[in-house]
């Protein structure tokens, strides 16, 4: 019996140290993805990140992050997090605040969600998952109600979910309706649904799709017809490895004025055979000159724009290498009140053979003769009205000067 009670006691024990072994090693994980996350945004060169006020335990940890764009001092974004840690998953909750600095005065800073907005902190919150280190959160933005100078802004607040891990990131979002006001002029825009997913990964290798929806739009003014839009769709696709390639599509279920349908249309093209390599190393010239330059290249001159210019030269030449294709893949355009039913397509291609003959500070200067001279394409249109001048098939064979 004796025994009996030693092997209950002994079984106890190692499941009381399994467990908190467990503990230890998912508060570690979450710690270490953490640090990797902070880090990365470090190296991107484009945020300031600070981690304060850290309190590390193996059932409970806080802290506090502060983020900033390098090289501006206007703004920063304080988000505090609370992370309950369990054996195989951190569930994580927060707010976040926005923080203006008037001329970059941080002893003067106003709140945007408070001060500037009348509406409470946006609320987060997110669960990391040990095992396979990947996350998925949501973030929801309160409405609010604001007046000024005889203007009204009505916001209905928004929500965003968000899963994956560094390098592979799926973000969805829903902003409900927002309305202005001012007088008789009335602008009602929504609701808007967001759709994005990024992928990189270290050398600069990423593919990247992004939606956006735009359910309706409704505009009145004191002397002008209603207009209504509907259905708005919005969507585009990057793709960088061996070349960067990027495809396009923009379409409008239908445009109204005063109730009456005006027109209806879609178009599809990409952009396609620029060099992936060049465009990778071009990536890294530039992030190198941001850190140069303290993080901002706004306030460069026309002679500091030339000279940047000047050093990025062979590379974007290099791009151009492959001869770069626009493709129009379809055009759509019909309208019942104009008796309109137009459909086109075709491409234009610029010539890169012995691209390194041509100057890219040319393209600063107005007449850029040597460029235009290497386009060449060719878009076919059916279904002209005839009331138009244009021809029933328009041809672009050479664009010159």
């Amino acid at each position: 019996m004796r025994r009996t009670w030693w092997v209950v006691i002994l079984v106890m024990v190692l499941g009381v140290a399994g467990y908190l072994g467990a503990q230890a090693y998912a508060s570690h994980i979450f710690e270490q993805e953490l640090g990797r996350t902070i880090e990365a945004l470090r190296d991107d060169g484009q945020w300031e990140v600070e981690r304060k006020n850290v309190e590390q335990g193996w059932f409970q940890s806080q802290g506090h992050l502060q983020l900033s764009p390098t090289g501006d001092d206007r703004w920063q974004a304080e988000i505090p997090y609370n992370a309950s840690h369990g054996i195989l998953s951190t569930r994580l909750n927060g707010a976040v605040q926005i923080l203006l600095s008037e001329d970059g005065d941080t002893s003067s800073t106003h709140m945007v969600f408070g001060d500037v907005l009348p509406s409470a902190e946006p609320r987060w919150t997110a669960t990391f998952h040990t095992l396979d280190r990947q996350a998925d959160g949501r973030l929801d933005v309160a409405g609010f109600e604001l007046s000024r100078d005889e203007a009204q802004l009505s916001f209905s607040g928004a929500e965003f979910t968000a899963e994956g891990r560094l390098g592979d990131v799926a973000v969805q979002g829903q902003i409900a309706p927002i309305r202005w006001q001012q007088g008789r002029e009335q602008l009602a825009i929504g609701p808007v649904h967001l759709n994005s997913r990024y992928q990189s990964s270290d050398d600069y290798y990423f593919h990247q799709r992004n939606e956006l929806i735009l359910n309706r739009l409704d505009y009145q003014g004191p002397q002008r017809a209603p207009v209504t839009l509907t259905g708005v769709h919005y969507s585009d696709e990057t793709r960088l490895d061996d070349q960067l390639r990027l495809d396009m599509s923009l379409s409008l279920e239908q445009a109204q004025v005063a109730g009456e349908p005006l027109l209806a249309g879609r178009v599809d093209a990409s952009l396609d055979r620029l060099d992936g390599q060049a465009a990778r190393q071009l990536a890294r010239q530039v992030e190198t000159m941001i850190e140069e330059e303290g993080g901002d290249l706004s306030g460069l001159d026309e002679g500091g724009r030339r000279r940047l210019l000047q050093r990025l030269e062979p590379t974007i030449l290099s791009m151009l290498e492959n001869s770069p294709r626009f493709i129009l893949e379809g055009a759509t355009l019909s309208s019942s009140l104009f008796g309109v039913d137009t459909r086109g397509h075709g491409e234009l291609v610029f010539d890169g053979q012995n691209v390194r003959t041509l100057s890219v500070l040319d393209l600063l200067d107005t007449d850029a003769s040597a460029w235009r001279e290497r386009l060449d394409g060719r878009f076919t249109w059916n279904g002209i009205p005839p009331w138009s001048r244009c021809s029933w098939v328009y041809r672009w064979i050479r664009v010159s000067s």
